[in-house]
């Protein structure tokens, strides 16, 4: 906890704080599940979970590539010289110079509609190039997580449903497309998963498919994108899933599957917060402490602009006081933004801090500052990276200008 002290004294608050070493055995955890279970295995980066440029480098190093949900994420993707190949492009929304970006980058367009797939082969005639494609389907699969991140139930916007063939029709209507070449399978259904039940089945139906697209169209696809979402423990008593229990789940339904398949297509999975969110730490100082007849706030110098999970998600996130361990009360921790929701923890039974003292957020490495905003006015936080006793920044904190910067005032 003293290093905490260390790092506002020179970084000031708030502060993301990231630790290297946790980034490095997460990947290699699930690399080393997934790699002894399944020998055709490439796995991706969920970019959105953390941009971070440094951040990103560092999970290139252990060889994974990078899926992206927006142009922007393209963009940051070839900066740090991820090839288009090693790169997937994921978006239910995708805007006309985002799939003339990727098809030129050479990256995997994942088309999410008929009426995309139209606007894939417009753009990859007028460059006269061929876009090489995947379709995200849906396979109506409910992994039982938060509604707002659960994306393989029948209801959510992503993806062609496999119900009333109609994920079929879109691979038979692409095969009579000529700048388009189909080369895989893809599905997402959802975030923050802890059991593998829901895997198993996804992986039992995507298979089937390709059956079926073997069988009837003749497609051999060269991977099957099974997703990402593998989640974490967010609380002290939380069991959850680990990788080598949701490998060793998949691997009897992927080895029955490509044996009736005749083939093995590559196994691709595209996982985010698992790398990401142990290794992320909020660092705030406390405002003030205020009693009411009803509770007992502790005001923090940031807010859901700084970590939107509590507020959009309900998301439960553990809380530490730094140096306090005497006088145990009940707590809300609250942010500074100016709405009555922007509760970090509520009702916690937590030493009771003092002005000028730190509570750090934990498991804050995901969705955390790539959801940041500076609504309020207030400006973006610093992040930095812990390896061992060195510490560098990899983002600078924002300033009172940054607020103003692109805007005019003619009038």
């Amino acid at each position: 906890m003293a290093a905490f002290t260390r790092l506002q004294r020179e970084f000031g608050t708030p502060l993301y704080i990231y630790d290297r070493q946790i980034i490095d055995e997460q990947a290699e955890c699930l690399k080393e599940a997934f790699s002894s279970c399944f020998p055709k295995l490439h796995i991706f980066y969920a970019v959105k979970a953390n941009t971070n440029l440094s951040l990103i480098r560092l999970l290139r190093k252990h060889g994974f590539g990078a899926e992206v949900i927006s142009g922007g994420e393209i963009l940051t993707a070839r900066k740090l010289k991820v090839p288009g190949s090693e790169i997937m492009f994921t978006s239910s929304s995708k805007s006309p110079w985002e799939i003339e970006l990727a098809i030129k980058e050479g990256a995997v367009l994942n088309v999410d509609s008929l009426d995309e797939l139209n606007q894939v082969e417009v753009a990859a005639s007028r460059a006269r190039k061929t876009a090489r494609i995947s379709f995200r389907v849906n396979p109506g699969v409910d992994p039982h997580t938060i509604h707002q991140i659960n994306t393989g139930i029948s209801e959510s916007k992503f993806g062609l449903h496999l119900e009333n063939g109609i994920a079929f029709h879109a691979y038979s209507r692409a095969l009579k497309l000529p700048h388009v070449k189909i080369i895989g399978a893809h599905c997402h259904i959802g975030s923050q998963i802890t059991e593998p039940e829901g895997y198993r089945l996804t992986a039992e139906k995507m298979l089937e498919f390709a059956f079926e697209l073997k069988e009837k169209l003749g497609i051999r696809l060269e991977f099957i994108d099974l997703g990402g979402g593998i989640g974490i423990p967010y609380q002290d008593d939380q069991t959850v899933m680990t990788p080598m229990e949701l490998a060793q789940t998949l691997k009897p339904v992927w080895n029955q599957g490509i044996e009736r398949l005749g083939y093995e297509p590559t196994l691709w999975i595209e996982p985010g917060r698992f790398f990401v969110a142990p290794a992320g730490f909020l660092l705030t100082r406390v405002n003030s402490v205020k009693t009411t007849p009803v509770k007992t706030f502790v005001n923090i110098d940031a807010g859901f602009n700084t970590l939107v999970r509590p507020v959009m998600y309900q998301a439960y996130h553990r809380v530490r006081v730094v140096g306090r361990r005497e006088n145990v009360v009940k707590l809300d921790i609250a942010g500074d933004v100016c709405e009555t929701g922007d509760i970090f923890a509520a009702d916690r039974m937590l030493p009771k801090p003092r002005a000028d003292d730190l509570v750090v957020i934990l498991d804050a490495g995901a969705y955390g500052f790539s959801m940041a905003s500076e609504y309020n006015a207030r400006p973006l936080p610093a992040e930095v990276l812990v390896n061992g006793d060195e510490v560098t920044v990899i983002r600078k904190r924002g300033s009172n200008e940054d607020l103003f910067r692109n805007q005019l005032a003619p009038y």
